[in-house]
């Protein structure tokens, strides 16, 4: 063979097993951008506390599509095997056995529209816990819905070191994320967790994902909602505008049947106008009942439409019991005396939410008019006893002695009764009448 066809040979060798590189390179490593292939390493982070550079990929192409027995993503079909070693690092390697550990994701979408804190610890400068939340692909056509969502944390090294991300709120909107791949081998057999150990975790930052469809989405300023029995609450519903969004969306709201006769909620307004670039709020009212189940994870369905444009916002509620208490009333209420005589009133203690205690008495008596006198001399009121014990979801009574006098001046007067049991303190009133007939 000749040089120049050694030459020529040696040439193609070479650019063959480039090409062959390139193409496992990239069925190992997906890397899509608004429809196009683009080389990794490329994308700077959003974190100045990361030196890293991102691979954009998918949620598809961080976990494989390998199912287990369980139907969750496999470690052996993952993309970017092995991942990080420490998910605790505030500096974790931008490689690993030469493989890419710190990506970029866009268009993802909240898979349970919460997020979850848990996982604390103490730190030097206060105690920090993990944000988790999980989040799916909304155009993944995975039949196995395992493949096509992840685990994702903002984690409490980070938070106390001042580089992590604020926490996202809940919102149907969609999200880009740049984060550190990571297999924990611990829930392989948790469903929270989509059967799976492949996390991003931690997430260093997120911004919204942008279109060139207008649309809105939906947002809470709260993302658990409490209210206790017999009372009210409220939170606040964002509707933004995205990609040029102009028009009005029409919003509704409701509760899981099992509460729906003791716990309503309502919307105002029940429309709001968004104009291009801008936004609106309503008010989520919730009432429950003092017969509302309690329970920590009840869900209300927060709905926005315009035309052929739906996105549902799913909030979990907490029902909860409120703090113990007690109340306080008088039987009768009011009553009419005349000069040198008397009148005894039940004073009664009512336990609630099991408040169980000691509440100490006292009385006073004001004229409630002074028009009769200057100086009025009023009746006299004693209570007896002037302290009860109140057993849980029972109650107590104590006698109110009202007495007048020759002297005493004819009119109203009001005597109160105020009850005080540590911080609590509650009164009630009887009117007295004094008349010469």
């Amino acid at each position: 063979m000749s040089r120049p066809q050694q030459t020529r040979f040696v040439t193609r060798a070479l650019v063959l097993v480039v090409i062959m590189g390139l193409g496992a390179l990239f069925a190992v490593h997906p890397y899509i951008a608004q429809g196009t292939t683009v080389p990794p390493g490329q994308f700077p982070s959003w974190n100045p506390a990361v030196p890293c550079t991102a691979v954009l990929t998918s949620i598809e192409g961080i976990i494989g599509s390998q199912p287990n027995a369980n139907g969750g993503a496999t470690y052996g079909g993952g993309g970017f095997i092995p991942g990080i070693p420490n998910k605790r690092s505030t500096s974790p390697p931008c490689t690993v056995n030469g493989n890419t550990t710190f990506v970029e994701v866009h268009g993802v979408q909240m898979l349970t529209l919460t997020n979850v804190v848990e996982d604390c610890a103490q730190y030097p400068n206060g105690n920090f816990c993990d944000t988790t939340s999980n989040f799916k692909d909304p155009k993944c056509a995975s039949s196995d819905v395992n493949l096509c969502q992840m685990h994702m944390e903002i984690d409490q090294a980070w938070k106390s070191a001042s580089i992590a991300p604020q926490n996202p709120p809940v919102t149907t909107q969609l999200f880009d994320i740049q984060g550190f791949v990571y297999w924990d081998d611990g829930h392989l057999n948790d469903s929270w967790h989509s059967y799976t150990g492949w996390e991003i975790h931690p997430i260093s930052a997120w911004r919204y994902s942008s279109s060139s469809t207008p649309d809105f989405g939906l947002t809470m300023n709260l993302n658990k909602l409490s209210v206790q029995q017999g009372s009210s609450s409220t939170a606040t519903l964002v509707v933004t505008g995205l990609d040029g969004f102009n028009g009005t969306v029409t919003l509704s709201a409701f509760v899981t049947s099992k509460i729906a006769n003791t716990t309503t909620v309502t919307l105002n307004p029940p429309s709001v106008s968004i104009t291009p670039g801008g936004s609106a709020t309503s008010i989520l009212t919730i009432q429950a009942s003092p017969s509302a189940l309690v329970y920590n994870y009840w869900t209300v369905t927060l709905k926005g439409t315009n035309g052929g444009l739906t996105h549902t916002l799913l909030v979990t509620l907490a029902i909860t019991r409120p703090p113990p208490d007690f109340n306080i009333s008088a039987s009768p209420a009011s009553a009419t005396l005349t000069p040198g005589s008397s009148r005894s009133v039940t004073i009664t203690l009512q336990s609630m939410s099991n408040f169980t205690g000691t509440v100490n008495l006292a009385a006073s008596v004001a004229p409630a008019d002074t028009t009769a006198s200057l100086s009025p001399v009023g009746p006299s009121a004693s209570l007896s006893p002037t302290s009860v014990n109140i057993a849980g979801n029972g109650s107590a009574t104590s006698t109110l002695s009202v007495s007048t006098s020759l002297l005493t001046t004819p009119g109203t007067y009001t005597v109160t009764i105020r009850a005080d049991s540590g911080t609590l303190s509650h009164s009630t009133t009887v009117t007295i009448t004094v008349s010469l007939m």
